[in-house]
């Protein structure tokens, strides 16, 4: 069984998931390695933006999959604390992951959100939609 790849939807998830990548990076970059009171709007975009623009992309790609992308999103958003807090503690140890300011935690949350956005997109994009258009339908 051989399955079609809807470039439509992957065109669309991986565009969000890249501008989303990118305005995390920035960020991240934005704070110059300080943690304090005045980055803490820069540091929650870090975490938020690409799963949120990967939201935002599988809605315009399919937005009868609300519910899906919703759930998906929102468990890459929230398992993605634990995961890149988990690899920083094996890696770092807790005094030199605070003197540095969770560098590599912040890192990691970028590199999670790529590969497993590129996952979500790639998937559904191999996936037929969950329910089919009335013909004639503009997606």
């Amino acid at each position: 069984m051989t399955r079609r790849l809807d470039l439509r939807t992957l065109f669309l998830l991986l565009s969000a998931l890249v501008l989303g990548v990118v305005w995390a990076a920035f960020n991240l970059a934005a704070t110059g390695g300080v943690r304090n009171d005045s980055v803490v709007r820069a540091l929650v975009w870090v975490v938020f933006a690409a799963p949120f623009a990967l939201w935002l992309g599988w809605l315009a790609a399919r937005r009868h999959e609300l519910g899906l992308a919703s759930f998906a999103c929102f468990c890459l958003y929230f398992f993605t604390f634990f995961v890149a807090q988990r690899i920083e503690s094996l890696v770092v140890s807790s005094e030199a992951a605070a003197a540095n300011g969770h560098t590599l935690y912040f890192t990691l949350v970028i590199v999670i959100h790529t590969i497993s956005g590129v996952s979500l997109a790639v998937w559904r994009a191999l996936t037929p939609p969950l329910v089919a258009p009335e013909p004639g339908t503009v997606l």
